[in-house]
């Protein structure tokens, strides 16, 4: 009798596991492909603004490229989903990582411009900034 229960209690957990009990099952999917973020780049010098949108990549935890000197970066501005900073330099990108794994890049910039980076889909800015010369 014990060996029956412990079978039935068996077969009950791989029915379940399995998704064969006739109820909703929780399945983890990973994460769809995000769309893509929303940007503005004015420039600082004619007021002249761009704007469009960016593809993410996967791995914003990955290390960000050195920022040269001869670019410079200031009044950088984080709030919900988020990021603005000001940048002027030669060939420059300016980049910020959001919450749904991915970081959108906006570049290659050239000359005085505030960019405006917002993740989609209601995603939080985690971190930002600027790279290149």
């Amino acid at each position: 009798m014990k060996i029956l229960r412990s079978l039935g209690v068996l077969l009950a957990g791989a029915v379940l596991a399995l998704g064969i009990g006739g109820g909703p099952v929780a399945v983890a999917y990973a994460a769809d492909a995000p769309g893509g973020a929303g940007y503005s780049a004015a420039d600082l010098a004619t007021g002249r603004t761009t704007s469009g949108t960016v593809a993410g990549s996967a791995g914003h935890e990955r290390e960000v490229p050195p920022q040269e000197a001869s670019l410079s970066c200031w009044d950088p501005y984080f709030s919900g989903s988020t990021f603005a900073v000001s940048c002027s330099g030669n060939r420059y990108y300016v980049y910020v990582d959001c919450s749904n794994g991915y970081r959108y890049v906006v570049g290659p910039l050239a000359g005085a411009k505030r960019v405006t980076i917002t993740c989609p889909g209601g995603y939080r800015a985690l971190r930002g900034g600027g790279y290149g010369s």
